[in-house]
């Protein structure tokens, strides 16, 4: 009985923290997103974000927003191999990722 009370009190935690992290998901903007998945794509890549922005594009659905994000590698010369400029292009439909391109960079 204790043991079942425990794994129940263990399980509640485990949902509780999962909802929490759903929930920073939700607040987050799609250009904060687009931002994060472009540091997360490269790790180690050491990624100053300096620009985000919504692109405009033509689509069947008014639900698909499409949204650039750029940025600067700290330590490596802005024409150096590898690239120290790059870009990302993140596709999202009613929230949801559904596509994710480099447009420029990280490697040669």
């Amino acid at each position: 009985m204790v043991r079942a009370l425990a794994s129940a009190a263990a399980l509640l935690l485990l949902a509780l923290a999962a909802c929490d992290t759903m929930k920073k998901v939700r607040e987050q903007s799609l250009t904060d997103r687009c931002a994060d998945l472009m540091e997360q794509a490269f790790p180690g890549g050491d990624i100053e974000v300096t620009k985000t922005a919504v692109v405009p594009v033509e689509t069947q659905s008014i639900a698909t927003v499409v949204v650039a994000a750029e940025g600067t590698r700290k330590k490596v010369a802005p024409s150096g191999v590898p690239l120290g400029e790059v870009a990302v292009e993140c596709r999202f439909d009613e929230g949801i990722l559904t596509g994710f391109r480099w447009t420029k960079g990280p490697l040669r």
